[in-house]
């Protein structure tokens, strides 16, 4: 039972960190598209997906987390580190972006969703051998 529990979470855990990068690239050129092509802001719709993304990645945390208590330990150990900047880099740049005085403030998500996209790469690249 236990073991069955460790493989269900070890392989969502191994297939939302994939998606999560996949959506860092994608957030990334729509906030290119929206900043430089139709030299607009932030959208609504934009703001409403970023929140989505963070709280796969508080649920991509948790189940590390429940990983980690079970018995599960990651390639290396400074996996750990970079999952917690994976988890605080959204929200570090949502706030700079909603009190932000000037705009346009897309500018911050792309920066957010590149800087994004290199902790998950670490991430990815520490968190199993091979």
């Amino acid at each position: 039972m236990m073991a069955q529990l460790y493989l269900t979470l070890d392989q969502l855990h191994y297939w939302i960190a994939r998606l999560g990068l996949a959506a860092s690239v994608v957030m990334f050129l729509i906030g290119f598209f929206i900043a430089i092509i139709r030299h607009a802001d932030v959208t609504r719709e934009y703001r409403l997906a970023v929140y989505i993304i963070v709280g796969v990645m508080v649920a991509q945390s948790i189940i590390g987390l429940t990983l980690y208590a079970i018995g599960g330990r990651p390639y290396e150990e400074v996996h750990l580190i970079y999952g917690f900047g994976a988890l605080l880099a959204l929200p570090f740049f949502i706030f700079v972006e909603v009190t932000a005085k000037r705009r346009p403030a897309m500018g911050t998500y792309m920066w957010a969703f590149g800087v994004f996209a290199g902790i998950l790469i670490r991430s990815i690249m520490t968190g199993a051998p091979g």
